[in-house]
């Protein structure tokens, strides 16, 4: 009796500090996006904004694998697949400062300039990674029913977003997005979809 109370309020506090921390995720990385794409702000204030999100994030994974654990929900291929991502998080937003440092304090050309500004992409390469290792490794058949559907769902919100975006950008009513955010709508669409999931049961 004792057991199972300590583990529903542990499911109340876990959840709770995931719902927060979701929520908060998905609120700060759009407006995040907004702000960079309007407003322009310099590299260090783009850094700390990224750090901001990561904590946040990683905040986010936190509790989801917290959760998992007290309720003994998850598998041993999410737990892995969790710290992978938030792993590899860290390494792009290291990638992201390495590279405008080297920019910003050299006069990079030819295949070293090529190199350096690939090193951010180290970072989305390794969700891609992460993510593909995951369905892989995953032997429960409903758990990877649910995450295959989350992840189709982030890609078709980042299609309608970036196909969207692209026709208003190309009678330049909106300004113009690097490719590369591509990567993060999906991650918005990602949060997002974790959340519907979560409402349906």
């Amino acid at each position: 009796m004792t057991q199972g109370k300590e583990r529903d309020r542990q499911t109340a506090v876990w959840g709770g500090r995931l719902k927060r921390f979701g929520a908060a995720s998905i609120l700060s990385l759009a407006l995040s996006i907004a702000f960079v794409l309007t407003q322009d702000p310099a590299l260090w204030l783009r850094g700390w904004i990224a750090i901001f999100n990561v904590a946040l994030l990683c905040a986010a994974g936190w509790s989801m694998m917290r959760l998992m654990e007290v309720n003994a929900a998850g598998t041993k291929a999410s737990s892995r697949y969790m710290k992978r991502m938030m792993f590899v998080t860290i390494v792009y937003i290291g990638g992201v400062f390495l590279a405008g440092l080297l920019f910003d304090c050299y006069a990079l050309t030819g295949v070293v300039a090529v190199a350096v500004a690939l090193v951010p992409a180290a970072g989305p390469l390794g969700f891609i990674w992460a993510i593909g290792r995951y369905l892989l490794e995953e032997e429960d058949e409903y758990v990877r029913m649910r995450e295959t559907q989350k992840f189709l769902m982030a890609t078709g919100f980042m299609m309608v977003v970036i196909t969207v975006y692209g026709f208003l950008e190309q009678y330049d009513l909106v300004p113009h997005v690097p490719a590369y955010y591509a990567i993060v709508i999906w991650c918005l669409g990602l949060g997002v979809a974790a959340l519907f999931q979560w409402r349906r049961g």
